[in-house]
């Protein structure tokens, strides 16, 4: 096999976002092994095949290549995940507490302490799961990150849901405090990213190879 039909069939079993950057370190590999069998004699089909073989079966080559990548993937995923997440306290506690005035209430009412409460616990449940999935990406099964990330993401939504229904509700009892949309763009950015991680750790869970 050329060169060249080692790297055609090498694209097409390669996933499509890591074509350029696989492609270009098997080519050059391939192209150097091929020299160095010209200098030895061989000539240059026979360079080619002796360097392709060498390389390993294409099929099985570009298995490890893409367990490698997504390996990676998972880990920047994890990382992005675990930020958002952590990030998610200022537009539940930071925003609200430097831009709100004081309420008017003397004794806060027990819905809003309700919904402060559950806000909470589901932020810090949806950190947990970001942050056992961060520590899985790194260890030898990547793939249980996933498991992790994607529950934290709906853990997180919940989160901005009821820190949404919070805001809400404080609105209405306290009219002259409208600062609570200084924090929706954040807390849905903050979602954004999780969810966008979640996705793109479970789309890496095929390519990932589990070393038990």
């Amino acid at each position: 096999m050329t060169v060249d039909q080692y790297l055609a069939e090498f694209e097409r079993l390669l996933p499509r976002s890591h074509r350029r950057r696989a492609l270009a370190e098997v080519r050059e590999h391939l192209r150097d092994a091929a020299a160095r069998h010209r200098t030895d004699g061989l000539s240059p089909f026979d360079a080619e095949a002796a360097a392709t073989s060498e390389f390993g079966p294409v099929k099985k080559v570009a298995t490890r290549f893409a367990a490698e990548l997504a390996v990676r993937d998972t880990r920047i995923a994890s990382v992005l995940a675990l930020g958002a997440v952590a990030f998610f306290v200022f537009p539940l506690y930071v925003v609200p507490e430097n831009s709100l005035p004081p309420a008017q209430w003397t004794e806060i009412p027990s819905d809003i302490y309700a919904l402060q409460v559950v806000s909470i616990a589901l932020w810090i449940v949806a950190g947990a799961l970001a942050a056992v999935g961060a520590a899985l990406a790194w260890t030898r099964w990547p793939r249980l990150a996933a498991l992790t990330l994607v529950p934290g993401a709906v853990v997180l939504g919940g989160a901005v849901a009821v820190t949404t229904a919070l805001a809400w509700r404080w609105i209405v009892l306290t009219p002259s405090t409208p600062n609570w949309a200084l924090a929706v763009p954040l807390a849905v950015g903050c979602l954004a990213v999780c969810a966008l991680a979640a996705v793109w750790s479970q789309s890496s869970r095929s390519r990932l190879l589990v070393q038990d």
